[in-house]
């Protein structure tokens, strides 16, 4: 049996996590600020993967360095498997992921921008261990993707499913700018312009707010897995309060131990 997935998500830059809605970022604090609010780590009982974004727009090669050192502070209690991603360019920017603790990495602009970049990196990694992010909103009726942290408007998410055909790569992710930080459920009319054919897993992020949510995005039969980056409504219980809510619908989750069916 193949499990549905309920992931968390981490928006790293310049040394501290942040926020957002609509793409507008809020910075909460760093990672020590995370371990000693949340208990971070325990946290990651709950859930069935990790990512971990670095959102800067064009970090430095000492960012870039604090970043990896944060994450790998992070894995020190976390044991589920992580992907981390943010400005990758290149196979050596994915190395450089692999190197620091990253069962996958997450791709974004480059799925537009340059696919030999990412067929290469597909070859030598593997293409299970490469993921694709794909941020979109709604103007006038149709679902355009956008680039640059929201801010490049490109082609209509119709028009990507085909692009990306060209690539050989594990799972990819809408995510939804619209709904992004909202907390009022996830893009679910979105889910009606995947095409019938597409074969990887699709996983949705935008707009969880509460466990019912998760639960009608896992219901459907073209969604693999949910991702939320709410820190305040899924940290401490939250995302233990969230599986147990899908476990109890009948969704098909593992079950971890301290879940209460």
């Amino acid at each position: 049996m193949i499990f549905k997935r309920i992931i968390y998500a981490l928006l790293y830059s310049r040394g501290d996590f942040f926020l957002s809605r609509n793409f507008r970022l809020q910075k909460v604090g760093d990672v020590k600020w995370l371990k000693n609010n949340f208990g971070f780590g325990e946290t990651c009982n709950s859930i069935d993967e990790l990512i971990i974004i670095l959102v800067s727009k064009n970090p430095d090669k000492r960012e870039i360095s604090n970043y990896f050192d944060d994450v790998n502070n992070l894995r020190e209690k976390i044991f589920v498997p992580i992907t981390l991603g943010g400005g990758i360019r290149n196979s050596l920017d994915a190395k450089s992921c692999f190197e620091n603790g990253a069962d996958k990495i997450l791709i974004n602009k480059i799925a537009q921008s340059d696919l030999s970049e990412c067929k290469k990196i597909s070859q030598i990694f593997g293409k299970q261990a490469l993921s694709i992010m794909v941020d979109y909103k709604k103007i006038n009726q149709t679902n355009y993707t956008f680039l640059d942290a929201g801010e490049k408007k490109s082609i209509s998410l119709s028009d990507y499913f085909e692009k990306i055909k060209k690539i050989e790569f594990g799972e990819l992710i809408l995510n939804s700018i619209d709904k992004d930080g909202t907390a009022a459920g996830f893009d679910y009319e979105s889910i009606s312009l995947i095409p019938k054919n597409f074969k990887n897993p699709i996983l949705m992020m935008g707009g969880a707010g509460k466990p019912e949510h998760f639960t009608k995005v896992l219901s459907s039969k073209k969604i693999s897995g949910a991702i939320t980056a709410n820190l305040f409504n899924f940290l401490g219980s939250g995302l233990m309060k969230a599986r147990d809510y899908s476990l109890k619908k009948d969704i098909e989750l593992n079950k971890f131990e301290g879940i209460n069916i």
